[in-house]
Order: C-alpha cells, then structure tokens, then sequence
C-alpha cells in the first residue's frame, strides 16, 4: 500500500499487515512532517492501493508540538558549555598574567628600596671614615692650612675618595667670615679662592638650590645631614643624588660624601626591566598555550557532539520504523555509553512488539 504526505505529496510503500498498533506515526523525510495513520482507516479503505491521511488539525499539531525539540539543543548545549570554558580560561589566563606582572614589579620595586637603603648607609659610612682620616692627617700635620688642602697631593687623595661608580668625597666648612667654601673637591673650579662662596652655586642649580645648601648646611658636630638633591650636568641637564655630610671632629670642616643613586639601583632597575621582559614573553605563551587547549576542546567537543546528535537522530529514525511496523530493522549503536544502552533497550521493545504480533497471528 502507498501512503502519501499530506503536506509536500511524498509516497512510501508501507505493507499494512505490519501495522498493528491503532495509530502510528512516522517523520517525512521530504518535508520533516509527522504523517499519522489509524488503523481503522486503512481497513475502511481496503479496497485502495493508495492512502491519504487526512490532516487532523488538533491531534496532528499536538503530536508535532511533543515531537519538536522544546528547548535548546544538545550540540547548542555543548557549545553553550564550551563558550563558559573559554570564558573561564580566559579569567584564569588573565589573573595569572596580571599576578606575574604585579609580583615582577613588587619585586623590583622592593629590591630597589632595599638597594637605595643599603647604598644611603653605604654612603654615609663613606663619609665617616674620610672625616676620621682627614682627622688623623690634621693632627699629624698642625701646620698645614686649609689653604694648602688642594695643593697637598696626600691630603687632597684622602680628603676626596671614590663614592659609587660615578660620586666622591670633599671637605668643606663654615669658615670665620660666615661664608661656606669648598677647601678639596673633585673639581678645583668648586674650590676656593676660584669658588670664594658655595652661595654663588645658587644661580647653577636655581630651583633645586635649597634641597642643596640645606643638607650642606645641617650638618652639625653631633649629627650628620642626609638627603637627595637636583645637581646639574655638563649639558645643563639634572640628576638626582644623595648626600651625606659629617663634621671633622675637633675642625670646623665637613666632609660630603655624594653621588648618583643610579650607581647603585642601575643593576636593580635592569633586572627589573628583564624581569617585566620575561613576564610579557610568558604572557604570550600562556596565551597561545590557552588558545591551542580551546582549540583542542572545541574540536572535541564538535566530534563529540556530532556523533552524539548523529546517534540520538538514528535511534529516533529507527523508533519511527518500529512504529511503522518494521520489526526487522537492525539497530547498530557503535558507542559503549548510555546511547548503547538505550540502543538495546529498543530493540528489547522491537522484539517484544514483533513476539506479540507472532501470538496474535497464532489466535
């Protein structure tokens, strides 16, 4: 017997001894429409090689209705869950870059507080053995003057000493007049009688001045002055530097111990920029290494949801059959999951229904 769908007019060769249930149902694959049969229909029409089903609004709409996906999809599903994974990894990833930045700079900017503090002490250590060596040189010498510092090659070698990479030591001091003059400096220009008043370098240091002349001046007998300053380059560009200055003991002279900080923080500051180097290199790699696992996943997951789609439609495809009344239909499952487990309960049914139709062709 030919059954034609009443929506797109497709004909199917259904033999109607095999239909033994009062009504069943099977999907066109022409149009995806659900074609029901009544039984009494059939043997009404007996006498006809050709059925039509006749189109129940009510009964067929609500069987469509049942059959069609009510909600989402599993494939749509899966992916739903892939894009939740990818926006996890990239919180992960992202946490994971900015503690690795954050700890790179912590750990510079720590290292170099701790360099500057050993380098300030380092400084003023400086400081105070040169003033008890100039000491000791003054009092072997009574009859040297503060005119003679610069000219006494021993004197001037132990008043003014490497500080650093790039600083020194020199001797300066109040003297009677008021005025604060440099007695040995690296610079004989700074000295006096070339520099008769350290006040004048007010002009070449302008703004920065005060910071200057007042840790130069603070200095007293009993405590020394510390602190940093602006000093100016040959090019007329500023620097920043630290000063410790000591008094002589028994002298109305000082000793300023100074040089650039950069001396001492320069290898800090370059490992630091290696460190930032190294944190953006594997910052690059975690993120290509977390777009290859994306990668990896969504390709697994686009498998596995095919072939779970692919089955799920094949076990439905088949339910149709039976429902027609093909009890032969072999039912291959190739899955060792629950699809296979649903797969042979089927076709327990399928061989159930197919023994019930054998007892009542028996009676």
């Amino acid at each position: 017997m030919k059954v034609i769908c009443n929506k797109c007019g497709a004909t199917y060769e259904i033999d109607p001894n095999k239909i033994i249930a009062p009504t069943v149902r099977f999907k066109c694959k022409a149009c995806s429409n659900f074609v029901t049969i009544h039984k009494d229909e059939i043997i009404s029409d007996a006498s006809s090689q050709v059925f039509t089903p006749q189109p129940e609004v009510s009964h067929e709409t609500a069987d469509a209705d049942e059959t069609k996906i009510k909600g989402f999809g599993i494939r749509f599903k899966l992916f739903s869950f892939l894009i939740i994974l990818i926006a996890v990894f990239a919180v992960q990833a992202s946490y994971l870059i900015f503690q690795l930045n954050r700890t790179a700079d912590r750990f510079g900017e720590q290292g170099t507080l701790i360099i500057k503090e050993m380098a300030e002490n380092d400084i003023l250590k400086t400081a105070l053995s040169v003033a008890k060596q100039v000491k000791l040189y003054i009092e072997a010498h009574p009859d040297l003057t503060k005119e003679q510092f610069m000219n006494d090659q021993l004197f001037r070698k132990i008043a003014v000493q490497k500080v650093g990479e790039t600083g020194y030591t020199a001797l300066y001091g109040k003297e009677s007049d008021g005025k604060w003059r440099t007695r040995a400096h690296l610079r004989p220009k700074i000295c006096a009688p070339a520099l008769d008043d350290m006040a004048k370098l007010k002009k070449p240091l302008g703004v920065n001045f005060p910071e200057f002349w007042n840790i130069l001046t603070a200095v007293t007998s009993e405590h020394p002055s510390k602190g940093y300053y602006q000093w100016q380059e040959k090019d007329k560009s500023f620097k920043n530097k630290y000063m410790a200055c000591v008094n002589v003991v028994g002298t109305p002279f000082n000793i300023a111990s100074t040089t650039y900080m950069d001396d001492f923080t320069e290898p800090m500051q370059r490992l630091q920029r290696e460190s930032r180097t190294i944190a953006k290199a594997e910052t690059i790699k975690s993120a290509i290494l977390t777009s290859v696992i994306i990668i990896i996943i969504a390709i697994i997951v686009f498998i596995f949801g095919g072939k779970l789609t692919a089955n799920i439609k094949y076990l439905s495809e088949m339910t149709d059959r039976i429902s027609l009344g093909d009890l032969d239909a072999l039912i291959e499952v190739r899955s060792k999951d629950e699809l296979a487990v649903l797969a042979e309960s089927i076709s327990r049914l399928q061989q159930s229904v197919k023994l019930s139709m054998q007892r009542l062709r028996k009676k």
